[in-house]
């Protein structure tokens, strides 16, 4: 079985956003938001999106034989980081750094042939322990 270590440096995700409650999805937001849209496309109104930092600076280093944890708190780019090591980021998405698997870039390296990236939304019992969920999926 082959080993892969993944380094990034200097990791960085930005996105371009509405702020406050513009961002609140509403029959009224849709509908500004569809007018500006057309707007836009003559340059007759300015872009109201601000730019917001996901990710920023962000380096380290994934050791080949090992399982990695990345905790932290809601809306800190856990999943953009995941994501941006998976290669399956949004392409609206400005982003910068360097992502290499054994040295070799996302280019020469296809990551989804020999990794996966298991989305965040999974269905658990509830009355399991830790250990019997664990012992649970590594079976099925």
């Amino acid at each position: 079985m082959p080993t892969i270590e993944v380094r990034f440096e200097n990791l960085n995700v930005e996105a371009k956003a509405f702020s406050g409650s513009r961002a609140l999805p509403s029959f009224v937001n849709f509908n500004r938001s569809l007018v500006e849209g057309l707007l836009n496309i003559f340059h007759l109104f300015p872009k109201n999106k601000k730019k917001l930092t996901i990710l920023e600076e962000v380096s380290g280093i994934l050791k080949p034989c090992r399982m990695t944890l990345v905790l932290g708190p809601p809306s800190s780019g856990k999943t953009t980081l995941m994501l941006a090591l998976d290669g399956k980021l949004d392409p609206t998405l400005k982003t910068s750094g360097s992502v290499t698997y054994n040295g070799h870039t996302m280019k020469e390296f296809v990551p989804q042939s020999l990794a996966a990236y298991i989305r965040q939304h999974d269905l658990h019992i509830g009355e399991m322990t830790i250990r019997e969920t664990l012992a649970y999926s590594a079976r099925v």
